[in-house]
């Protein structure tokens, strides 16, 4: 024999789905915010990089903390000291620098908009499992 749950139970249990849902969706735009802060960090260094790269300057700014900047001499662009993660930094030329930076930003913009389908997804089932929720609250108390 196969029993149906009560309208208790599954008020419980749509209220421990929407539950983990939130969650979900709340750690879902914590990652999405970080990788848009991922993405502009890598975009402004691709722009640094091609900007130092074009006409000599006379001097740049190089901040240094606390909103304090010293006036210094532009850098030298022709080998960039890049991060490839775990600590480790590996030199190279500015043309293979560059590639890598603007594939590393392709690869977090492919992530951003997974992460993005994602929580639109979840935020469908949330919403759907709430208006079920308020249906069943409601259906209870008339009786």
């Amino acid at each position: 024999m196969s029993k149906e749950p009560t309208a208790e139970e599954t008020v419980n249990s749509l209220l421990v789905e929407v539950r983990i849902l939130e969650s979900t969706y709340n750690e879902l735009t914590s990652r999405q915010t970080l990788l848009e802060r991922a993405l502009l960090e890598s975009r402004a260094a691709l722009d640094s990089i091609k900007g130092l790269s074009g006409e000599p300057q006379a001097e740049v700014l190089t901040q240094i903390g606390g909103g304090a900047m010293l006036r210094s001499q532009p850098p030298s662009t022709d080998r960039v000291l890049v991060s490839i993660g775990a600590n480790v930094v590996v030199e190279k030329p500015r043309e293979e620098a560059v590639a890598m930076l603007e594939e590393r930003s392709r690869d977090v913009e492919k992530t951003i908009v997974s992460i993005a389908g994602q929580r639109n997804e979840i935020a469908e089932r949330l919403n759907s499992d709430r208006q079920v929720l308020n249906n069943l609250v409601a259906q209870s108390q008339q009786e």
